[in-house]
């Protein structure tokens, strides 16, 4: 079966490659990451027109693109119906190789999105699962029975296929289901792909789910909401996956796991050390406003706590901190903050692998999108809705919740216009961050200096110090203020301000 009318390459006509002996990554220490969701510029010769504009004023190492795969679009790109495929709406393959060169021209090297946790049910793969094609019969998760599993999105993680006579698993929206790894031929298919885009000039990864590729026996318990999570997924065995994916293939790879505050240091290390350059952890965001990272109950914004999160996070040498994405409002808006005093906060903790999302380096807050939950189109905006107003609130407190909360406010397109009269403007956001940058890459104290925590308070100030051999650097920062937050020497000497 096709999808839009194209026939999809399979596994079996594609010259087959040997498997990977071992797992060997660049061994990349640092690195800047600057994130790009295309559907936010529409396609990817405007992305291509803006990156000497990036290029400029941020210089990151590596620019990470969203998916721009051919897909029905149900849960932002993320639903896949062809990993080989650029969807039309973004443009050409042609168009994707010119910004491969202006990239490098510019000293920057491309990221992809994997999705391998699970595909669009209208891939071709899934196609031919429902119908028991004996080459595709087992690409999936399938049961007889259903388990009382809950997906991400709410309701169950299980949907009946008549076709199949089947549950099949989708651990996020019934429109993604989720890949059977046990299975060596979707092992194949990804290794498959990952040298299709290698060869094109993709420098790597960014692997969405990265912890989530191998279930354990479907028991009993409502996922996700429940103490105990990741006692459903084999680690280990996910590793072992991963392994046979990424290995030998010198390409800088990003995991993205799910989890929120249920990840823990040990399953950090256990995914990070032996499988990825670096990693993201948005539990260290979700602790600053939510309970076990559900965005339909927030919680009073506790800055106190999202502190002691970070000065116990951050330290990772693999991580990579992040205080925006597409998965997240702006931060401005959800932390009530000054965009200075993130910045500030973002580069002068402990940060080897640092990730800018788009429009953060102006201080973006959330849009105005609208009154009605007709304004908001993502999967998870309406299902936090519909899950609110079910439990008996109102339209007024459900919608109050989904404008702070939404993914749809990372995801709307940027004010160029404010890009451009920014640049120009020396105490602007944008030439703070460039002058953050700049130290981040260039300091030794920044780069080298041990975390020490001096203060930490309800209110939104935050001291600490950075150690490296003699010297001292001390940090004062206070996110309400637009004028309070320092980094001084041991002399006192003021080495940035927000006022710079």
């Amino acid at each position: 079966m096709s999808y839009l009318g194209k026939k999809v390459n399979t596994l079996k006509e594609r010259p087959q490659y040997s498997s990977f002996l071992c797992y060997n990554t660049l061994m990349v220490k640092r690195a800047l990451i600057y994130q790009i969701y295309p559907a936010a510029y529409g396609n990817l010769k405007f992305i291509t027109s803006k990156i000497p504009d990036i290029a400029e004023h941020i210089g990151p190492d590596y620019i990470w693109l969203n998916p721009f795969f051919l897909s029905p679009w149900r849960e932002g790109g993320y639903d896949v119906a062809d990993y080989e495929v650029i969807d039309p709406r973004f443009g050409t393959m042609s168009d994707f190789k010119k910004l491969i060169e202006i990239a490098e021209n510019h000293g920057i090297k491309i990221l992809l999105d994997l999705v391998l946790n699970h595909t669009s049910d209208q891939h071709e793969w899934f196609q031919k699962s429902r119908y028991r094609d004996p080459w595709y019969t087992d690409y999936y998760v399938w049961l007889d029975k259903q388990v009382n599993w809950q997906s991400f999105f709410g309701g169950p993680a299980f949907k009946y296929d008549q076709i199949r006579g089947q549950y099949y698993l989708h651990l996020f929206h019934k429109s993604q289901p989720d890949l059977n790894f046990s299975n060596p031929r979707v092992v194949k298919e990804f290794q498959h792909i990952i040298k299709f885009w290698a060869k094109l000039g993709v420098a790597g990864f960014r692997v969405d789910s990265a912890n989530v590729l191998a279930e354990s026996k479907f028991v009993s318990g409502f996922l996700p909401r429940i103490p105990g999570f990741f006692n459903y997924f084999q680690t280990q065995n996910t590793v072992k996956i991963l392994n046979k994916l990424l290995a030998g293939s010198q390409l800088f790879n990003l995991a993205e796991p799910v989890g929120g505050n249920f990840f823990s240091h040990r399953k950090f290390s256990e995914l990070t050390d032996q499988a990825f350059d670096a990693s993201f952890n948005v539990g260290i965001l979700d602790a600053a406003d939510t309970r076990l990272s559900d965005k339909s109950h927030l919680r009073p914004l506790n800055y106190k706590k999202w502190f002691k999160k970070l000065a116990n996070w951050t330290p990772e040498p693999k991580l990579s901190f992040a205080l925006e994405s597409h998965d997240a409002p702006r931060a401005p808006s959800r932390f009530k903050a000054d965009p200075k005093a993130l910045a500030m906060l973002q580069f002068l903790l402990p940060s080897n692998f640092p990730c800018i999302y788009q429009g953060q380096e102006i201080g973006t807050e959330n849009p105005k999108l609208g009154d009605s939950i007709e304004y908001y189109t993502g999967v998870q905006s309406r299902s936090i809705y519909r899950q609110l107003i079910n439990e008996g609130k109102t339209n007024e407190h459900a919608m109050r919740i989904v404008k702070q909360v939404s993914r749809d406010n990372a995801r709307q397109p940027l004010d160029w216009h404010a890009y451009a009269s920014q640049s120009n403007d020396p105490q602007s956001i944008l030439n703070f961050y460039h002058q953050l940058v700049q130290l981040w890459r260039s300091d030794p104290v920044l780069i080298h200096g041990k975390l020490k925590v001096k203060k930490i308070t309800k209110s939104g100030v935050f001291d600490f110090e950075r150690h490296y051999g003699a010297q001292i650097y001390k940090i004062h920062l206070d996110l309400k203020s637009k004028t309070k937050s320092t980094l001084k020497d041991s002399t006192g000497k003021t080495l940035l301000s927000m006022l710079d």
